[in-house]
C-alpha cells in the first residue's frame, strides 16, 4: 500500500511538473510573442508607442488635430477626433460621424472603446490616455509635413500607398509652382500672416497657414528678415507698426472670419505697403489653413494656384 501511494505521489508529482513546465512554457510563448509585436514597429525618432499598437486599427481616436488627415489619407475613419478637425471645411463632412473630443474627455474617449489614440506627445493627458488603449504620442515637428504620412504608412503596412502620394505630390507642385513663377516672377517673394483678434503672427516654412505649400513645395522664397527672424522658431509675434518690415512681393493672411484683422487693414502702415498696394494679398481661411495634413494640403494648394492666378 506504501509503494502504491509513494508511485501514486511520484506520478501526481511529475504530472504537475508537467502542467506547470507547459504553463511556463505557455507564458514564455505568450511574452515572448508580447515582446515581438511591440518592437515589430519601427522605431521612429519623435514617435513613442505605448501598449501593442494595432496593424489595423478600426476605433482610432484622432486627438491631434495635426495628424487627422494623414488617418484619413490612409483610410481610417477616427471616432473621435478634436473641435479643430470639425471645423475644418476640408474635414469636417469627412469626420462628422466622430466625436468631438478633447484629450481630457476621458471617461467618454474610453466609453468609446477605440483601440488606438493618437495625441500630440506634449500633451498633459498621455498618462490616462495610454491606460484606456494602445497609444501612439507624436513630438511635432521631428518629422516633415510629407514624412508624417511615410510614418504612419511604416506603421500600419502602407509605406508603399504613402510614397506614392509623396511622389505625386512632389511632382504635381514642381509644376505648379514652375508655372506660378512664369508668371508672377522667378524671384517673388511671399510672407505668410496670421491673423487673431488682437494679434499678428508670421509663420515660417512648418507651421501650417500654407507656408509648407508657398515654400516648400512651391519653392518660393520670403524677404531675408522673416527667414532670419521667422524660420528658425516657425513663428513670430510681431506688432501692427513694424508688419510692413517683414512684407514681401506677395502675402498670405490666415484668419478664421473677414471681422478678424479689420483694424489692421484700415491702418495707414497696412495701406501703404507695396504688396497691398498692388493687391497682391490672398485672404484665405485659416481654418483650413491651420493643416498641413495631405487631404487639406491639396485644398491649400488649389486655393493658392486660382488665387495667384486670379491677381495677375
Amino acid at each position: 500500500m506504501k509503494k502504491f501511494l509513494s508511485f501514486a505521489t511520484l506520478a501526481l508529482a511529475v504530472l504537475l511538473l508537467a502542467a506547470c513546465g507547459s504553463s511556463s512554457s505557455k507564458s514564455d510563448s505568450a511574452a515572448s510573442s508580447d515582446k515581438i509585436a511591440l518592437s515589430s514597429k519601427p522605431k521612429i525618432d519623435g514617435f513613442t508607442y505605448y501598449g501593442d499598437i494595432p496593424k489595423k486599427p478600426t476605433r482610432i481616436a484622432s486627438l491631434s488635430s495635426t495628424y487627422t488627415g494623414y488617418l484619413l489619407q490612409l483610410g481610417y475613419s477616427p471616432v473621435a477626433v478634436t473641435s479643430y478637425d470639425a471645423k475644418n471645411p476640408v474635414l469636417k463632412d469627412k469626420v462628422k460621424d466622430a466625436k468631438v473630443l478633447m484629450p481630457e474627455d476621458t471617461e467618454a474617449i474610453a466609453n468609446l472603446k477605440p483601440d488606438l489614440i493618437v495625441v500630440d506627445a506634449s500633451d498633459k493627458n498621455i498618462d490616462a490616455l495610454k491606460k484606456i488603449a494602445p497609444t501612439i504620442t507624436i513630438e511635432y515637428g521631428k518629422n516633415d509635413y510629407l514624412e508624417i504620412l511615410n510614418r504612419f504608412g511604416q506603421i500600419f503596412g502602407q509605406e508603399e500607398e504613402a510614397d506614392k502620394w509623396i511622389e505625386n505630390w512632389k511632382t504635381k507642385t514642381a509644376e505648379v509652382g514652375k508655372e506660378l513663377k512664369a508668371k508672377i516672377g522667378e524671384n517673388a517673394t511671399f510672407t505668410v500672416v496670421g491673423l487673431y483678434e488682437k494679434e499678428i503672427y508670421l509663420f515660417g516654412n512648418n507651421w501650417g497657414r500654407g507656408g509648407e505649400v508657398l515654400y516648400k513645395s512651391l519653392g518660393f522664397d520670403a524677404p531675408q528678415k522673416v527667414k532670419d527672424e521667422v524660420f528658425p522658431t516657425g513663428y513670430l509675434q510681431i506688432s501692427y507698426e513694424t508688419v510692413g518690415d517683414y512684407i514681401g512681393d506677395y502675402v498670405l493672411i490666415a484668419a478664421e472670419n473677414d471681422e478678424t484683422g479689420s483694424a489692421l487693414y484700415e491702418s495707414d502702415v497696412w495701406k501703404s505697403i507695396p504688396a497691398v498696394e498692388k493687391g497682391h494679398v490672398l485672404k484665405v481661411d485659416a481654418n483650413a489653413f491651420y493643416f498641413n495634413d495631405p487631404l487639406t494640403l491639396e485644398y491649400e494648394l488649389k486655393t493658392i494656384q486660382e488665387g495667384l492666378e486670379k491677381m495677375n
